[in-house]
Order: structure tokens, then C-alpha cells, then sequence
């Protein structure tokens, strides 16, 4: 009779395992689609646990106007003009951006995408700079662009002689 026991008990821990080794697929298959900062409730991340889907948006270099860094793993940037953002998420951490007075990027044309290996480099102190790679490229609504705004740590400097001026 022990052995019986034994026995029912060993098949349920395989069973459980079995449902566990298959829960990821399927759990992934149901997954929604990350949020991108147009959506209502989107909440800027430091560290995001995933990037949305990859868009075939990209933005040609020669047009690039103007740039802000959010945090360490998202920036915006404008193109061709300041009525034109762009949501940048990176795909690691980039050190120093948040403090950077200058960015560069690369890429195998002229063209700044979301997916093919495209980066942003940024120069802290005298060593190589910082390679890092783009994770997406969201085009930015109205409302998208102030709700990054509107989360993103400090004031940029020309937000805060502008906001001298007024007062």
C-alpha cells in the first residue's frame, strides 16, 4: 500500500512539472503586447521588462533636430522638427546619458531604425564611449510626448531659464 502512495505521489509532482515546463508558452502566447508611451497608463521605466513591438518606423539621420535623455534607457528625439518626437528606448542602460551634452549615433546607413543594430553613443569621461543599441523607435502623439515629459526625473536647462524668465 506505501508503494501505491508513493507511486500516486511521484506521477503528480511529474504531472506538475510537465504543466510547468508548458506553462511559459503558453502564458507568453497570451501575453499583450507591450505598451508604448501613447497608450493611456503608461508608466516610464528605468528598466523596462520588455520593449514594444519593433516598428519599421525609422528616421533619417540628416533630419535628427533636437534630443532630450529621460532616464538611462529612454530619450526623444525630433525630426525634421520639433512638431516630429520620437520615442527612443534603449536596450541596456546607456551610463552618463542622462548627463550627456552631446549624443552620436551609428548606423549602417543613413537611416536611425529601431531594429539592424542601430545605437546611440554617449562620451563619460575619457574613455570609449558608450555603444547603445536601440530597442525601438515609437513615433510620439501629442499626448504621448507630455506624458513622458510629465514623468521624466529634473528639468532640462533650457526648461529652467525658461521657466527664470517667466517668473
Amino acid at each position: 500500500m506505501a508503494l501505491g502512495v508513493f507511486e500516486t505521489v511521484r506521477a503528480a509532482r511529474l504531472a506538475a512539472l510537465a504543466v510547468l515546463a508548458f506553462a511559459p508558452a503558453t502564458l507568453h502566447a497570451q501575453e499583450e503586447p507591450a505598451k508604448t508611451a501613447n497608450d493611456p497608463g503608461y508608466v516610464l521605466e528605468q528598466f523596462p521588462d520588455k520593449l514594444p513591438e519593433t516598428t519599421l518606423k525609422c528616421i533619417q539621420f540628416r533630419t535628427l533636430y533636437d534630443w532630450r535623455a529621460l532616464n538611462a534607457h529612454n530619450l526623444i528625439v525630433w525630426a525634421p522638427t520639433r512638431k516630429h518626437p520620437y520615442h527612443l528606448q534603449l536596450e541596456r542602460p546607456c551610463r552618463g546619458l542622462r548627463f550627456a551634452h552631446q549624443i552620436g549615433f551609428t548606423s549602417n546607413d543613413s537611416q536611425l531604425c529601431g531594429f539592424g543594430g542601430d545605437s546611440i553613443l554617449v562620451q563619460e569621461g575619457g574613455g570609449a564611449p558608450d555603444r547603445c543599441p536601440i530597442g525601438a523607435i515609437t513615433p510620439l502623439t501629442d499626448e504621448g510626448l507630455k506624458r513622458l515629459i510629465e514623468q521624466a526625473p529634473g528639468r532640462s536647462l533650457k526648461d529652467k531659464r525658461e521657466a527664470v524668465g517667466k517668473e
